[in-house]
């Protein structure tokens, strides 16, 4: 379910840590500490890949994936990626075509200069 290597990375961290500080400051992971660990990285997942952000850290772009710097795009999502540039592009186009509509919001008169 989850990446081997990252949960056997985190493991190795975890040992090392406890061997270079004193024992009475670590204690085994609990299930629940486990369990919330692991739902981080399905919270990462997203339609174009992942989110790059670290663990116990909150999204502060909130459905703004694309715009993010921390997303890691899945090579798999190119093409959709460049449809989605594309569709983009299309829609911009197609809106500055449009004829400007009158709102009926009167505009501000500007004084007259005298002759």
């Amino acid at each position: 379910m989850f990446d081997e290597d990252v949960i056997r990375h985190y493991q190795e961290h975890l040992e090392h840590r406890r061997q270079i500080r004193p024992t009475d400051e670590y204690r085994d992971t609990t299930a629940d500490e486990w369990t919330e660990f692991e739902e981080h990285f399905d919270r990462r997942k997203v339609g174009l890949g992942s989110c790059g952000r670290p663990y116990g850290i909150p999204c502060q772009h909130e459905h703004a994936c694309i715009r993010c710097p921390l997303l890691h795009v899945n090579p798999r999502m190119l093409a959709g990626l460049s449809e989605l540039e594309a569709d983009l592009l299309h829609e911009t186009q197609r809106r500055a075509q449009r004829p400007a509509v009158h709102l009926g919001i009167p505009a501000r008169r500007r004084p007259q200069e005298s002759d």
